[in-house]
């Protein structure tokens, strides 16, 4: 399964916009967002998007209790999981958290085939023992350019994705 994996939005309606697109244009079934939506309006971003979305919050909160309005409101495919989430894709646990300390530590457990974090704006991938700990890059954009990641979760390829093509 292709998973869209997405952080650090900061309210950038525009690369939102545009990452969701290219999620769909390259099949990913499901998007994870790491943290740092930040704003509710955001959450119109990911109305055109067919497949399931998992959130998490991150260190900016913004307006929490419109947020979790919005995200009732789209209680059919979109999951809050709180402050870190888990899934299982045919054997493949993944974690998704915001803090790269806790990331590491989760990545080092051996319980996960893939740890997401974010809250660092930086593209980082690295084997630890037989997990992937993947940061996506920030979709704001504002210390690289903005990117997300690609992941197969049949294969655990990895696929580095920017904004601007």
């Amino acid at each position: 399964m292709k998973i869209a994996i997405f952080s650090d939005s900061h309210d950038h309606v525009w690369n939102l916009r545009r990452a969701v697109e290219q999620a769909m244009d390259k099949q990913a079934q499901e998007i994870i967002h790491c943290g740092d939506l930040v704003s509710p309006f955001l959450m119109e971003e990911f109305d055109r998007y067919p497949g399931a979305i998992h959130l998490i919050y991150g260190n900016n909160m913004g307006d929490p209790e419109l947020l979790n309005m919005r995200i009732q409101e789209r209680k059919d495919k979109v999951t809050f999981h709180g402050w870190m989430g888990e899934l299982s894709y045919d054997g493949t646990n993944v974690c998704f958290i915001h803090d790269p300390r806790l990331a590491k530590k989760l990545a080092r457990s051996g319980d996960y085939s893939i740890v997401c974090f974010g809250h660092t704006h930086l593209w980082h991938v690295e084997r630890l023992h037989d997990c992937i700990l993947l940061n996506p890059g920030a979709i704001l954009g504002n210390k690289e350019r903005a990117s997300w990641a690609l992941i197969d979760t049949d294969t655990l390829e990895v696929e580095h994705v920017f904004l601007d093509g």
